[in-house]
């Protein structure tokens, strides 16, 4: 009985935790423009990534990497996407749909980033300090990470319908910037 009491708690916290996060808004944003299916595929993977890591080693992780340095990263890399998909990406020609993996790889990336040192891998760990069943957390916290990454794929793909690409160009840019300049400034903060 306690083991399913952990798997829901757990679910609840990743699934409320993860309404309006930057994770939802980079999986609302790359589903808007590209194959939802991949888009979910990469998100989650990274995600889960991040999850069993954060069980596996908790705090540790940023024992050797200072997690400064890893926002840091993040902010500028997000930062770039933005830049490039507002000025670049029409006039390049590139598009990341016709490489191999490229969909899934960029959704891993991004969620992967956007996950390490985030407040829902910090829950995820002191639940499993809690319960002392990282299994039964671990189980609840990718079900509420699928249950939220498959909504916000959904709210892409539609979004992606409604709005011309030059539009969703524009749209997803300016988010990648946003975040990065937000992960920017919680990270010097």
């Amino acid at each position: 009985m306690l083991r399913v009491f952990v798997i829901g708690i757990t679910f609840l916290t990743v699934f409320l935790a993860e309404i309006g996060d930057k994770s939802q808004l980079i999986t609302i944003s790359l589903a808007s423009k590209y194959d939802g299916t991949k888009v979910f595929a990469g998100i989650f993977s990274g995600i889960a990534i991040i999850t069993i890591l954060g069980l596996m080693v908790g705090t540790l992780i940023f024992r050797y990497i200072p997690l400064i340095y890893v926002k840091m990263l993040a902010s500028i890399i997000f930062i770039s996407f933005g830049a490039y998909t507002l000025y670049f990406e029409e006039e390049m020609n590139i598009d990341i749909t016709k490489r191999d993996g490229g969909v899934i790889w960029s959704s891993f990336l991004f969620a992967t980033l956007a996950e390490l040192g985030d407040k829902t891998q910090f829950a995820v760990i002191a639940l499993t300090a809690r319960y002392a069943s990282p299994l039964s957390v671990l189980t609840g916290a990718l079900i509420g990470m699928a249950a939220i990454i498959g909504i916000s794929v959904a709210l892409g793909c539609k979004l992606g319908e409604i709005v011309e690409n030059r539009k969703m160009d524009l749209l997803v840019g300016s988010l990648f910037i946003l975040l990065g300049i937000v992960f920017l400034v919680e990270t010097l903060l």
